[in-house]
């Protein structure tokens, strides 16, 4: 069980210097817009992989006229403390991000950490996924299934560059057969095995929704559901690879490749009658957050992994649903919670173990 302790933020975002010590059960920043409460959850989610919540450029991380930013944190995991240090650095003409644990940046210690950590995070744009573009909602699946699969990424990016190499080769008169067909054999099986994940991933989010909706007076009953008129449960390497032949003078024109699973989308019907892009904003939150709930509970029971939630500007759209859900997870689940909102009135109805940082006078 992985908890943060503590954070040092250095020429980072709108910080020259910053440190907060945190609850370890729920810790709320309130403030001012631009006061950086947004900045803080994306300094925490970035002691794990990737570019943190935000997926941001490194450059943009740090602070105005400075070449370097710093976050020191301190992490408890199963009772034991590690200080985390992550940094910048200019190399190859662009910047890295680099971690050290307990000063060691060791293969095997960054692995630990990786597999110690896991977030779920709510951002204010979520409160409109379902008419957002299909790969916001391709995104918000992949990022639960890298909430227990550290190697997912590599597999999404993996296709991504094959799609994009075949693309390039397909745009040439002369085309090296022998390298497009073995291109479209790694497309095809990376391809098959982002289409298992996620149906894996929904299959599960239905089993934890309809748990959730037998002990609690919830609002929607959700079904989640790949779609995608390549797709079907028939599909093998096989019928992918004629598929991929078959599209080569379209996708030439066009560019990429007209099927797969970057060109999914994720169907959400509500109650049994209508689709998810029919409800309000508010509503939209609803479901968001019941999935939120439904993901960490799998997590929780399935995974034995007890993730860290970070819930950005969450109290907008806090109706009486919302805000139930969210007492439940508060209440119910024994991890770690950062919640940000403009005024600590907002947060009225979570009233034990909790630590409140106004951000504007620190």
């Amino acid at each position: 069980m992985a908890k943060i302790k503590k954070i040092k933020l250095n020429n980072f975002r709108n910080f020259k210097k910053f440190e907060l010590s945190f609850n370890s059960k729920t810790n709320i920043l309130f403030g001012d817009n631009g006061s950086g409460k947004t900045n803080i959850l994306e300094s925490i989610s970035l002691i794990s992989k990737g570019r943190g919540i935000r997926n941001s450029q490194l450059a943009n991380f740090i602070r105005k006229n400075e070449k370097k930013f710093l976050i020191s944190s301190q992490l408890e995991i199963d009772n034991n403390s590690y200080d985390i240090d992550i940094f910048n650095d200019y190399k190859d003409d662009k910047y890295k991000k680099f971690i050290k644990v307990n000063n060691d940046s060791s293969k095997e210690s960054l692995n630990f950490v990786y597999s110690s950590l896991s977030f779920l995070f709510f951002l204010p744009e979520m409160e409109r996924l379902f008419q957002a573009s299909p790969s916001s909602r391709r995104n918000f699946i992949d990022r639960f299934i890298f909430s227990y699969d550290k190697e997912y990424n590599k597999l999404i990016n993996k296709y991504k560059k094959f799609i994009f190499e075949r693309s390039k080769i397909l745009k040439n008169s002369h085309i090296d057969l022998n390298w497009i067909n073995f291109l479209e054999n790694e497309i095809s099986k990376h391809g098959l095995k982002i289409y298992e994940f996620r149906q894996k991933q929904l299959i599960n989010l239905n089993k934890q929704i309809k748990d959730l909706n037998s002990l609690n007076k919830y609002e929607f009953k959700i079904e989640l559901n790949i779609q995608d008129s390549f797709y079907n449960s028939d599909l093998n390497l096989d019928n992918y690879l004629v598929s991929l032949h078959n599209s080569r003078e379209s996708d030439k024109i066009l560019g990429g490749a007209k099927i797969g699973p970057h060109k999914s989308d994720i169907d959400a019907r509500i109650n049994d009658t209508f689709d998810a892009s029919n409800l309000s904003t508010g509503q939209q939150k609803t479901v968001v957050l019941m999935l939120i709930l439904a993901q960490c509970n799998f997590l929780i029971n399935q995974k034995k992994i007890q993730p860290i939630l970070l819930l950005d500007e969450i109290c907008s759209h806090l109706d009486v649903y919302n805000r139930k859900l969210l007492s439940d997870m508060i209440n119910n689940l024994d991890i770690q919670f950062f919640l940000t909102g403009t005024e600590k009135s907002l947060f009225s109805f979570i009233s034990t173990n909790v630590n409140f940082y106004n951000i504007t006078d620190l």
